[in-house]
């Protein structure tokens, strides 16, 4: 099946629209590299151009063609991008010839300088070529080509390189082991391509941040008939999803995770008077899994911390309901942003002192800027203390309920759990 919006009837779009379109899938297999296979690496190219896109400011809709091994005819790729009218069609494919012959090629309509496909072949061709330094084969016509001749808004088909290759290297060991993110350079260059003839800016390459919105591949509730859309209240993106808190129901968001380490993860919701006080968010890590709970009648239209985690190969966050929580839940966006990796957390974190008359005293990381600003959270995540200070910083919960809270160091994005017992 194509993926679809979810959940999603009637939508007038507010800002730049996109439909990535991984060739082949399922029993087209593309071409043939030693190690591996076109239909496996333009899924991973366009996965992660999904999420470079979604941390675009201007870009308000991405949508794929396929998010899975699945088969897609070329005329349901173009179905589906017309009758959802996106601005733009990107098609992305790697080519193959004797194993000989390497190079960068993307297709266009035409070769008319008013085309607009023309126009963002450009950019994205000399930025595949700056990415790979391969051989420059060139911007081309590609009218004869379903996807481009059949879609409606400018449509463009890249081809970043040839998967046979085996002259001097072995083109397809580099994407199967991802050798110097060799998949990650090639999702940058598109993104960066087509930034640069939006006039958008791009994400600093290599910031390792992954965005999940609740249209994002990955993204899945328990029950689409008990889920409504919103598009009211400052949601990421488009719109974002909302359900009666009670128990049993459940949204989730889950991503590959391309570099192992430490991440930081925020969440992104709306509020409103019906918001639930206590929704919980699942998240599982190397670890296992944690509970934390935020109280989502604040906080709405802004990124807020949830805590400090360890992830490798995958991440998976899900926000549950329950008895105890009435209201309504929002499901948005989360964020994981890279923090400091394992060594460097185990020296370089918040720490704590903990003062015989129940206070903290709450130690700084030395690569903190002079004037530090630290977040204290209750268990729901309500923010109930806002500390500044150089080296240190002082906290008395004296007027506060015993119980675990968390100090979260704003700039840095480290946390440390406080228990506090009178």
């Amino acid at each position: 099946m194509l993926f679809l919006f979810k959940l999603i009837g009637f939508v007038v779009f507010g800002g730049i629209t996109v439909c990535l379109d991984p060739g082949h899938g399922g029993t087209s297999t593309g071409a043939y590299g030693e190690y591996i296979l076109e239909k496996d690496v333009v899924l991973q190219v366009a996965l992660q151009v999904t999420n470079w896109l979604n941390q675009v400011p201007g870009v308000s809709c991405v949508g794929l063609t396929r998010d899975g091994d699945y088969n897609v005819s070329l005329q349901a790729r173009t179905d589906y991008a017309n009758s959802w009218g996106f601005d733009y069609f990107i098609s992305i494919h790697e080519n193959a010839f004797n194993g000989a012959v390497q190079g960068t090629e993307t297709f266009c309509y035409s070769f008319e300088p008013d085309d607009i496909s023309y126009q963002l072949a450009v950019p994205v061709q000399n930025s595949i070529l700056d990415a790979y330094g391969y051989t420059d084969r060139g911007v081309k016509v590609g009218d004869y080509l379903h996807v481009i001749r059949e879609s409606n808004m400018p449509a463009i088909l890249g081809e970043g390189s040839f998967l046979d290759y085996t002259l001097n290297w072995n083109e397809s060991y580099l994407y199967a082991f991802n050798v110097d993110d060799h998949v990650g350079v090639q999702a940058w260059a598109y993104t960066s391509g087509l930034c640069e003839f939006l006039g958008l800016s791009v994400p600093d390459y290599g910031n390792g941040v992954i965005l999940m919105d609740n249209l994002s591949p990955g993204f899945a509730v328990d029950d689409s008939l008990k889920w409504s859309v919103q598009a009211s209240g400052a949601p990421w993106m488009m719109n974002c999803i909302t359900a009666s808190a009670e128990s049993g129901r459940t949204a989730s968001w889950a991503s590959m995770i391309p570099v192992n380490g430490y991440f930081v993860l925020t969440s992104w919701w709306t509020s409103g008077s019906d918001r639930s006080s206590s929704v919980c968010y699942r998240v599982f890590h190397s670890g296992g899994f944690t509970d934390i709970y935020v109280d989502q009648l604040a906080g709405g239209g802004e990124w807020v911390p949830l805590g400090y985690f360890s992830f490798s190969g995958e991440c998976s966050i899900q926000i549950l309901g329950s008895q105890s929580s009435p209201g309504v839940m929002v499901a948005d966006a989360v964020k994981l942003v890279p923090a400091l990796g394992t060594q460097q957390a185990e020296t370089s974190c918040l720490s704590v002192v903990r003062n015989p008359s129940s206070s903290f005293t709450i130690l700084l990381p030395s690569s903190s800027p002079v004037s530090t600003e630290v977040l204290i959270y209750n268990s729901a995540g309500r923010r109930v203390s806002t500390l500044t200070g150089t080296g240190s910083v002082e906290w008395n919960p004296v007027d506060l309920p015993q119980g675990v809270y968390f100090a979260v160091e704003e700039d840095m994005f480290q946390s440390i759990k406080l228990v506090y017992i009178r």
